[in-house]
């Protein structure tokens, strides 16, 4: 894809990318199968399109392509990340969970074999699909599916679908679909749809512990399953392995089902790492757009650490107690709570993974396990995991071996160095506290470090990260003027550190805001070119604002300048929907996160 088969016009340039993406799962987990590395699928790639395709700033896979503005905005998660996604939900649907067969990869081989060493439309390749699924079946078959029609439904129109399930009657769920959107999205935007954002979706499901069955909800239709209501114990699972590019909205009773069942250690570990980590991000999803409360959040994390000891699920559980801080950042009071109600949770995990074994402040360390060892990939990156949560949530173990750490290697400079998957976490925990005099000398430290030219560029992105999240805010307006200065920061550096370092904390998020107002002139003269990191500048200094002030602000300044932005019209607009939906969330969630750490200390 892109060398032995191009795409005919940029419009199906998700063909190449998307490809790549899901390649490099698949290739990795097949030459190392020990490290479970498709486990890794869904949280990142899945979860990344998601982030964009939850609002109507987002775009369809496909689009017709122009002028080069056109082809530039494509180089985004979208394509890269949603293309890897539906993939993954095309192997599913072609093949099924569980099966040996290789029919998505043998209409693969047929698409590249008839089209190498020509250009080739998505279309096509869809042609190729619709021949293997429906091999020997008539058109007027029960079980014939037009899968370029179905393909259609997830490349011509952008977003995804929910898959709402509720009790039909004693003996029946039925299913139906609706189109996605974070809470208070604006629609004025909205793009119409040749298919009104309804879905040809591909459901494998499973009733109790009975076998897996699949069907296809089609657009404007509903599905009706046979389901037991009088048997107390019965429950349904949906998207079995996460691997349907939408999420599942169980109502209150079946989602009740599926929890009673799950709180047992038997039943629970029956999940499979993906669908753990999907009911994890659907839930917070869910949350987001509105549809359900704060308190099955909660309740989901509270149940899935009774039982969870898997790396990928806890990092999904991480990500969404980090997420509902990043909500409430600028309640700085009930933030703190926040961090605190998981702080023993990083204090076990930190002890029931060893980790002072391989991070100590002194003495000798072992060595962490190794990619050949029996579960040596998913077991180091878990210690590394759980030390870098130990330190983010103020654990005080972790926090002092990080700064016994940082003072050896500063005080002896090319010795005493932290291990290198720890060297991240040692440099934010350092700059994380509060500041104080010795602070500022260790940020000084570390610019001096950035600065040296023996250090590489790999390096050099860490540390930049580090420096962005001291709370002073003289010393993040002066690295903010560094960022100007292409003597002091390389300029393919620049805009990242103002948008994704600097801006990562409340604190540096006003900074970032402030000096954009005040330098925009000067940014976009020098950075004229930069059209990647224009567009992660612009989202990392807005997206994560969430007062209606600042809205206003924003929407003011930038009133008189969209025609300029360029491929970042759609970074800027992406920035202010997740605005509207971090307002929404803090005025429908607040109050929940505010009571649920109402008997904790500040």
């Amino acid at each position: 894809f892109g060398n032995l088969v191009t795409m005919k016009w940029w419009n199906d340039l998700w063909l190449n990318e998307g490809f790549a993406s899901y390649v490099e799962w698949i290739g990795t987990d097949k030459s190392e199968p020990n490290w479970h590395y498709f486990d890794f699928q869904t949280y990142s790639d899945k979860s990344r399109a998601f982030a964009i395709d939850s609002y109507t700033s987002s775009r369809p896979t496909s689009i017709a392509v122009s002028k080069p503005d056109d082809i530039n905005a494509q180089f985004d998660s979208i394509s890269y990340s949603k293309g890897s996604a539906m993939l993954v939900q095309a192997k599913m649907f072609m093949d099924g969970t569980g099966k040996d067969t290789e029919n998505f990869e043998n209409a693969i081989r047929n698409y590249v074999m008839k089209y190498q060493f020509s250009n080739a439309e998505q279309s096509e390749l869809y042609e190729e699909l619709n021949k293997v699924y429906n091999e020997g079946k008539e058109e007027t078959a029960e079980d014939y599916m037009n899968i370029v029609e179905v393909m259609n439904t997830w490349t011509l129109q952008m977003n995804f679908p929910v898959v709402d399930v509720r009790r039909y009657d004693e003996n029946h769920v039925v299913i139906s679909q609706r189109r996605f959107l974070i809470s208070d999205s604006d629609s004025s935007g909205d793009k119409d749809s040749p298919y009104g954002y309804q879905w040809y979706v591909p459901i494998e499901y499973k009733i109790g512990n009975d076998s897996v069955q699949f069907l296809w909800l089609k657009p404007n239709s509903t599905e009706l399953i046979e389901f037991n209501f009088t048997d107390t114990a019965n429950f349904l699972r949906l998207n079995l392995n996460s691997a349907g590019y939408y999420i599942v909205n169980f109502n209150y009773d079946l989602n009740t089902r599926l929890l009673n069942y799950l709180d047992n250690p038997a039943n629970y570990k029956k999940l499979t790492t993906s669908e753990a980590q999907g009911m994890m991000y659907d839930t917070f999803l869910l949350i987001s757009e509105g549809s359900k409360p704060m308190s099955e959040g909660l309740n989901l994390i509270d149940l899935m650490l009774k039982y969870e000891d898997r790396l990928v699920p806890l990092k999904e559980i991480s990500r969404q107690i980090s997420g509902v801080s990043k909500h409430i950042s600028e309640n700085e009071g009930l933030n703190k709570k926040w961090k605190n109600r998981y702080q023993k949770v990083a204090a076990d995990l930190y002890t029931s993974t060893e980790a002072v074994k391989y991070f100590k402040s002194s003495g000798v360390e072992e060595e962490l396990p190794k990619d050949e060892d029996d579960g040596g990939f998913q077991k180091r990156l878990k210690v590394v995991f759980a030390v870098n949560m130990a330190c983010g949530y103020g654990v005080q173990e972790c926090v002092e071996t990080a700064t016994a750490k940082f003072d050896a290697w500063n005080k002896n400079t090319g010795e005493n160095e932290p291990k290198a998957e720890f060297k991240a976490t040692v440099m934010n925990t350092v700059m994380s506290k509060d500041v104080t005099d010795d602070v500022k000398e260790q940020w000084a430290a570390l610019w001096g470090l950035y600065t040296n030219p023996a250090t590489s560029a790999s390096a050099k992105q860490t540390i930049y990260y580090a420096l962005g999240l001291i709370q002073d805010e003289d010393t993040l307006l002066k690295f903010s003027e560094y960022c100007l200065d292409s003597t002091l920061v390389r300029p393919s550096d620049a805009l990242y550190i103002l948008g994704r370092s600097i801006a990562q904390t409340r604190l540096g998020r006003h900074v970032s805001w402030k000096f954009l107002t005040d330098n925009w002139g000067r940014i976009t003269e020098e950075f004229t070119d930069a059209l990647f990191a224009v567009d992660a500048y612009i989202a990392g200094v807005l997206s994560d604002f969430s007062e209606k002030q600042d809205l206003d602000d924003i929407e003011e300044f930038f009133a008189d300048k969209l025609d300029s932005l360029g491929p970042g019209r759609a970074a800027y607009e992406s920035a202010l929907q997740s605005i509207r939906g971090n307002i929404a969330w803090r005025k429908e969630h607040e109050a929940a996160v505010e009571e649920a750490v109402a008997d904790l200390g500040n």
